[in-house]
């Protein structure tokens, strides 16, 4: 069985890893979200703050290509670095995908995919979150 790979930012909805959400906070008292983990809200300082679960679509609002990737990095060169805006505020950062460079418009939909990456053994499968362009 997968495993997300960062079970405060994604939750896995099913053993096979392939549906999932993103997660996070919301303030009670003035509304904004945080993606991940969050102990007080970062806008107002208020700890009256709830879990939630993100939709599965953002829009893209910045992106680099990185041509020289970190150590370790288990997938192909160059790749997209993309951050996008969730629907409910949050910016997140994470690869995108199924998208040529010419292809990138800034202000384009895109959409949650979770993907399977092999680390050293194959029982250390993890289950990663990248963006691709809606249809």
């Amino acid at each position: 069985m997968p495993n997300s790979i960062d079970s405060n930012r994604l939750r896995l909805t099913d053993t096979e890893g392939s549906t999932g959400v993103l997660i996070g906070f919301i303030c009670n008292d003035c509304r904004v979200s945080v993606f991940g983990p969050a102990t007080f809200c970062q806008s107002c300082s208020s700890d009256n703050i709830s879990p939630i679960d993100f939709n599965s679509t953002a829009e893209l609002y910045s992106y680099t290509i990185v041509r020289v990737p970190p150590p370790g990095w288990p997938g192909d060169s160059p790749y997209i670095l993309a951050e996008v805006q969730l629907d409910e505020g949050p910016h997140v950062l994470a690869e995108l995908i199924e998208c040529e460079n010419n292809q990138i418009n800034m202000g384009m939909k895109v959409e949650l995919v979770l993907v399977p990456v092999h680390g050293i053994s194959p029982s250390d499968l993890k289950i990663v979150y990248n963006w691709r362009p809606t249809i």
